[in-house]
């Protein structure tokens, strides 16, 4: 709407511009034509003015000289030819009494002439008036509009006889013109009609001058403007103004290209930049999404849609986080579900915790859910949550395991190959004996043969059974394991791969024979576990060492080899899942995850010794089955129902 608005505003200016400029002409055209009027009016009364007061000069003389001779007849003449002249009314001398001495219209003499002196001279008395002529347009009684010269005649020496002294008397009379103003009128009329005349055709040209000059120098440019603001609005980030002027306007067309190519770059490098991100959390195994104040969700990774079983991370933007995760329509109460909107702030800025969340078919996801903020500075904190698919969390510890199996391949297959062989050669030397004429002689022979042969199949049996209890699917119910029995199986297992790489081995075994309440198939995952771990930190001539030993009602288990050690910096993060640092690049990361997890189960803790570079030693505790008097068993079975609880 803001847009629309402001596209509406610039599409009147032009309307708008026009409006203004010919209100402006045409105001200053009346105010000068006024003016003009003004002028015009008081020049032609200036100018009857000055002929009034000739024409005044004139019969004062006549009037002065007609006194001093005595000849009233020749002023009456005089008076009588002037007012039948065609620009004149009526010519009037009116004495100081205010009565019409002489007229040029025997009627207006004897008449009461005061109301003729009072526009000009007021309140004041006729002996009092000035000596300068006067000149204004009057309005008659009987409607009749004249210019009136109003000329006061003066005292002269000359005249003392019968007029007094000149102090006493200043005024002998007044001489009264009244010229007809309808020409007068008709003349400003009609110069008035050319003036407007010329005025519109100056205004017609000024304005078609100015709308010209603003329509090529600033409208059209502006409209060019226009049209690439809405382009550049609607996403045309290509648009630029072709610059055909360098003045102010073509400078502003210059800055919108600037600004134009600017914004292609940032929203280019910004679309680099997301899908750098995107890229980069998509890059993360396990669920990433982001959550902002109003928990909508804006952004995810294609791990995260995987879980949920939708197809790009599009289909969740803007979505909120409740609706995805357990088809609701409103926030989750606090009081029932973690939320870590809520439940996080600045003093509690991380949360771990388990949920059930809902896939897009309405079937359940267990996961495990770390979450954290997201401080910003002008904006509400998000949140950042990684989610992890607890349902793959068995099949990858069993993956872990079949790869170590794998790896333990070619160890069995020695392991088994040689008593195979001895099996072989008993079994050709048995039958040439039977073959022979005198078997008899040979029975002790063939008696230690099949003995033999009954020794390295027991042979087999057990690397075929120490190997199936390490390959079965733990199902995590404790037992009575021994612990040096189990130790030495598992080792005898990795001989072949520990002899390949040249490794010497030691055992520091307990006489007494400790027993710890754990499942032995994990136990077995977890000697393996630790050892290939102290294999691939070792060099030729390198000693794994391991040792058991029993006191204060716990067992201790060591596992300690001569490699190149663990770097302080890393030693944080060695159990963290994915997590490896092997020097030949290999491996997934999740041996010393899965050792600490099943510890964890069995009531068992894990420290580590990290001595660059003089190797590494993994010290292992587990409570003792047979001098302890606590209940082991209650404690790790409360232990493993917690942990399904949370699942």
């Amino acid at each position: 709407m803001l847009v629309t608005a402001k596209i509406s505003h610039w599409q009147q200016l032009s309307r708008r511009f026009s409006v203004f400029l010919f209100s402006v002409l045409g105001g200053a055209s009346l105010v000068f034509l006024a003016l003009f009027m003004y002028l015009y009016n008081e020049e032609i009364a200036e100018e009857r003015s000055q002929a009034s007061h000739s024409v005044s000069l004139l019969l004062k003389s006549s009037l002065e000289l007609a006194m001093l001779k005595r000849d009233l007849e020749g002023l009456r003449s005089i008076i009588n030819e002037l007012g039948k002249q065609a620009e004149i009314e009526e010519v009037r001398i009116l004495n100081l009494k205010g009565q019409v001495r002489f007229a040029s219209r025997p009627e207006s003499l004897g008449q009461e002439a005061m109301n003729i002196i009072r526009p000009f001279c007021g309140d004041c008395l006729p002996e009092n008036l000035g000596a300068n002529p006067i000149t204004r347009f009057i309005q008659r009684p009987d409607g009749k509009e004249v210019l009136r010269t109003f000329n006061p005649v003066p005292n002269k020496p000359d005249c003392n006889i019968c007029h007094g002294a000149v102090e006493r008397n200043p005024i002998n009379g007044i001489l009264v013109v009244d010229y007809d103003a309808a020409p007068i009128r008709n003349k400003g009329k009609q110069s008035l009609l050319l003036l407007i005349l010329a005025g519109l055709v100056v205004l017609f040209a000024s304005a078609l001058g100015a709308w010209w000059f603003m329509r090529k120098y600033v409208l059209t440019p502006i409209s060019k403007l226009n049209h690439a603001s809405q382009a550049l609005s609607q996403g045309k980030l290509h648009t630029r103004i072709e610059l055909s002027h360098h003045d102010e306007i073509g400078l502003l067309n210059q800055a919108f290209n600037h600004m134009a190519a600017e914004i292609e770059q940032s929203q280019y490098d910004l679309k680099q930049r997301q899908q750098f991100l995107q890229g980069l959390i998509d890059a993360i195994p396990d669920g990433v999404r982001v959550i902002d104040d109003k928990y909508q969700i804006v952004a995810a990774n294609q791990t995260y849609c995987q879980q949920l079983g939708f197809k790009q991370p599009q289909e969740l933007l803007h979505k909120n986080c409740y609706e995805v995760t357990y088809k609701a329509n409103k926030p989750c109460p606090p009081s029932m579900r973690t939320c870590p909107l809520q439940a996080l702030s600045k003093d509690n800025s991380s949360i771990k915790f388990v949920e059930t969340q809902e896939r897009h078919d309405n079937t359940s996801l267990p996961t495990e859910v770390y979450a954290a903020l997201l401080i910003q500075e002008q904006t509400a904190p998000w949140v950042v949550e990684s989610v992890r698919d607890l349902s793959k969390s068995v099949a990858i510890s069993h993956e872990q395991k079949l790869s170590s199996l794998g790896q333990l391949a070619a160890g069995v297959a020695h392991e088994i190959h040689n008593p195979l062989a001895s099996i072989r050669i008993a079994l050709q030397a048995s039958d040439t004996l039977l073959r022979e004429d005198n078997p008899a002689s040979e029975i002790d022979a063939l008696q230690g043969y099949l003995k033999l042969v009954d020794e390295k199949v027991d042979q087999c049996l057990e690397v075929t059974r120490r190997l199936l209890k390490l390959g079965s699917l733990s199902d995590h119910q404790p037992e009575v394991v021994e612990v040096n029995s189990v130790i030495k199986e598992t080792l005898s297992l990795l001989s072949f791969e520990r002899e390949q790489l040249k490794i010497r081995q030691h055992l520091d075994l307990d006489p007494n024979n400790p027993r710890i309440l754990a499942n032995d198939s994990d136990f077995r995952m977890i000697i393996m576990n630790l050892a290939q771990n102290a294999f691939h930190a070792m060099s030729e001539g390198d000693e794994l060492c391991i040792k058991t030993r029993s006191a204060d009602k716990y067992l201790s288990i060591e596992c300690q080899d001569t490699g190149i050690g663990i770097d302080p910096d890393i030693l944080p993060h060695i159990f963290e899942p994915f997590f490896s640092h092997r020097r030949d690049g290999q491996g997934t990361g999740l041996g010393l995850t899965i050792v600490r997890s099943l510890l964890q189960q069995y009531l068992g803790h894990l420290d580590v010794k990290a001595n660059l570079p003089t190797g590494t030693v993994f010290i292992l505790r587990f409570p003792d089955a047979d001098h302890n008097d606590e209940d082991i068993l209650g404690q790790i079975l409360a232990q493993q129902s917690e942990n399904k609880d949370s699942l």
